[in-house]
């Protein structure tokens, strides 16, 4: 008897061909009620390691060592493991477990009744009690949409609630708060512990941030190359790591939040976007109009904070002319768009450059080269050895020089599609760049760079930066002043130094709260349904 609830032994699990496993030679255990996180960046070996306890292993994939579950016997080679106690998966919304096209809250119902072996009225029912167990979460008529109509914080209450419907002794959380807001991660975070606690299962949680396991509490294994370098508890290395690259991946986290967001442009050029009286929502007896009125110049930086569903999106469509508002004027470099016939808007957003966390922005089928030098070939005539140049420069400065450049995008990973997304803004030379949660879903280390690849951009292209975030931290980072939105209304306004020093709203204090770097552990579990 191994008085364990799972016990990993000398596993490792092999791609065809790779020069090294992709997990070496692993071994842990996992007691029962524990809390277990596994952190490092993409590729570290927690990935293989989810995949073969979910019995997801890849069919040429060599998976070797043994897996004991509970006092079962152990299994060897475990490619498809046969658990001997109830586990539930869960994932994160963006790993796109779902249809995109098919009612989430059907899927989800069915996973539910597969694994209860349960008529599907049954693993409905359990659903909607567990939904109802999660202050904060929607209702189950809520779901009943295909998970392209809903937010990603939507579809992981969602996922949540099915996670926990299965009654599991051991939950495989896997990236399961990743990319999220951070008011919804913490809240989700707290739900998870608080159903933790009355339902008294183990959690093992692969993390690609180091602050997930504060928030978690629990033990910490930190891996790197498929091996363990450092393990301890969470609360511990938070505050003291031993080994270099535990200290690396704690550093790549974003700074504490202060008010001095990034400095001023010394130099400001002519207005990119002026909005005059922009009304979002037709005004009612219950809502006052809102005429929203500002200006971004060249070389500036605005910020649009909030939650999905806030508004950002809409007030970024009416100012690039995508949408009308009921009311108001926008003037694009120097043109007031309301004019202008749909082919002439076209010619006028070709001066925009776009960097988004939805990797779809980029055509999968086309080839790296490609992709960069589209703008210069499609604006431009310039020879072919001229857009060569601007590609390759542009390459490298974002570090994806050394791939080859007939590799499709969809061979690419997220990290590197994030980059190539900025290697093609960098070359279009554009005076306005839409930077729309360009972090969203990746690692520390990734986060890290991508936040001086944008910031080095804005610095050397000097664009007007348009930056839509629920994260108060990327705001810092990337810009200098902020609207608070709230319901599709500016709720706050002004230089972000101001509104970190003396928020005016509850909303504003709670999204700055959310987005404060844990250094402590100081989500406790709450009450389930407080």
């Amino acid at each position: 008897m191994s008085g364990h609830l799972l016990t990993v032994t000398e596993l490792t699990v092999t791609r065809p061909g790779a020069k090294r496993p992709e997990l070496d030679r692993l071994s842990l255990a996992v007691d029962a009620g524990e809390t277990l996180v596994i952190l490092g960046e993409a590729g570290c070996g927690k990935e293989a390691l989810m995949r073969v306890l979910a019995g997801a292993a890849e069919r040429d994939e060599i998976v070797d060592g043994t897996l004991q579950f509970g006092d079962a016997s152990p299994e060897r080679a475990v490619k498809f493991p046969k658990p001997a106690i109830r586990m539930s998966y869960l994932p994160g919304p963006f790993e796109q477990p779902l249809n995109r096209h098919v009612s989430a809250l059907s899927q989800l119902t069915r996973i539910v009744a597969r694994k209860l072996d349960a008529p599907r009225a049954s693993a409905q029912e359990e659903l909607g009690l567990a939904l109802g167990r999660l202050s904060g979460a929607p209702k189950l008529i809520d779901l009943d949409k295909p998970p392209a109509e809903l937010s990603p914080e939507m579809q992981a209450w969602g996922l949540f609630a099915a996670a926990y419907a299965q009654n599991p002794e051991l939950l495989l959380a896997d990236h399961a708060l990743a990319g999220l807001a951070p008011g919804h991660a913490r809240a989700l975070t707290r739900a998870l512990l608080a159903e933790q606690a009355r339902l008294g299962f183990a959690i093992l949680y692969a993390a690609m941030n180091a602050e997930t396991p504060v928030w978690l509490k629990g033990r910490l294994i930190v891996m790197r190359h498929g091996k363990v370098v450092e393990e301890g508890p969470a609360e511990r290395l938070a505050t003291s790591q031993a080994h270099s690259y535990t200290q690396t991946l704690f550093k790549a986290q974003p700074a504490p939040l202060s008010d001095k967001p990034q400095p001023r442009a010394s130099t400001r050029g002519q207005p990119v976007i002026q909005a005059y009286r922009i009304e979002m929502a037709k005004p009612s007896p219950r809502r006052a109009r809102d005429d929203l009125t500002f200006e971004l110049r060249r070389g500036a930086s605005l910020a649009l904070i909030g939650d999905e569903g806030s508004g950002r999106h809409t007030l970024a469509r009416i100012l690039l002319g995508l949408d009308r508002a009921p009311s108001g004027r926008v003037v694009f470099d120097a043109v007031d768009i309301g004019v202008l016939a749909n082919n002439m808007m076209a010619r006028l957003r070709r001066r925009v450059a776009f960097v988004a966390g939805a990797d779809d922005m980029l055509d999968p089928r086309m080839t790296i080269w490609d992709t960069v030098a589209e703008p210069l070939r499609t604006h431009l005539d310039l020879p072919r050895h001229v857009v060569a140049s601007y590609r390759d420069v542009a390459l490298k400065r974002v570090g994806l020089a050394s791939l080859p450049g007939n590799r499709v995008v969809a061979s690419l990973s997220a990290f590197d599609k994030r980059r190539l997304q900025v290697a093609r803004a960098i070359v279009s030379a554009p005076v306005l760049a839409v930077i729309d949660e360009p972090l969203r879903g990746l690692d520390a280390f990734a986060q890290a760079v991508m936040r001086d690849l944008l910031k080095n951009f804005r610095t050397q292209e000097g664009p007007a930066f348009l930056v839509i975030t629920s994260d108060i931290t990327v705001a810092l980072a990337l810009a200098e002043d902020a609207m608070i939105m709230k319901d599709s209304r500016v709720i706050e306004r002004g230089p972000l130094a101001d509104i970190l020093r003396a928020p005016k709203t509850v909303y504003t204090a709670s999204l700055i709260e959310a987005s404060a770097p844990v250094k402590n552990s100081t989500l406790s579990p709450a009450a389930p349904g407080s």
